[in-house]
């Protein structure tokens, strides 16, 4: 998982940071499709001590935001 190009780390921030588990259960998705979305770039993942990954949890929440139709007639 790559984490180059990044704005550089606001030590502010480090509060919101969550385990890759608790953001899984925070969208209802798969641990495996949090480390997806940061190998995709989506989202930003930070290492700790080398070995954890944490991930913020306003970022999270923002990938999670509900999807409305185009029009209010909808899809057959």
């Amino acid at each position: 998982m790559d984490t180059t190009d990044r704005p550089p780390f606001d030590p502010r921030r480090a509060r919101n940071l969550i385990s890759l588990k608790t953001a899984a259960e925070l969208v209802e998705v798969d641990s495996k499709t949090i480390r997806n979305w940061i190998k995709a770039g989506v989202l930003q993942g930070f290492r700790v001590n080398d070995r954890l990954w944490r991930v913020n949890r306003d970022e999270v929440l923002a990938l999670a935001r509900p999807v409305l139709p185009d029009s209010p007639e909808g899809a057959a």
